[in-house]
């Protein structure tokens, strides 16, 4: 592991159950506009939009759409920091990165 942006690949979630592709990935991504996601650690996430703005569910104490918590579940098992997909490139950190760098 590596500390920078590195493409994700299909074969990175052969193993993970229930499973889940590269498109599916991407197809989240897009339904949602999103721009990354981070994982803080601790169940801790910050979804922002493509405009800047940060996704948050409607209700306070509410969860996140299935399929954000899906991405939720996927890093928190696989310790990834960020995903983000920019440019027709899903890519993912396992360290901190700076904003700027996505």
């Amino acid at each position: 592991m590596d500390n920078e942006l590195t493409e994700m690949e299909d074969v990175e979630l052969e193993h993970y159950i229930p499973a889940i592709s590269k498109k599916d990935i991407i197809d989240i991504i897009i339904a949602y506009d999103i721009s990354f996601i981070r994982n803080f650690g601790s169940d801790l996430f910050y979804v922002e939009m493509v405009d800047g703005e940060p996704l948050v569910p409607m209700n306070p104490r509410g969860d996140y759409p299935p399929g954000i918590e899906r991405l939720f579940s996927l890093m928190a098992r696989e310790r990834i920091s960020i995903i983000s997909y920019k440019n027709e490139k899903l890519v993912k950190a396992y360290f901190p990165v700076n904003n700027n760098d996505l």
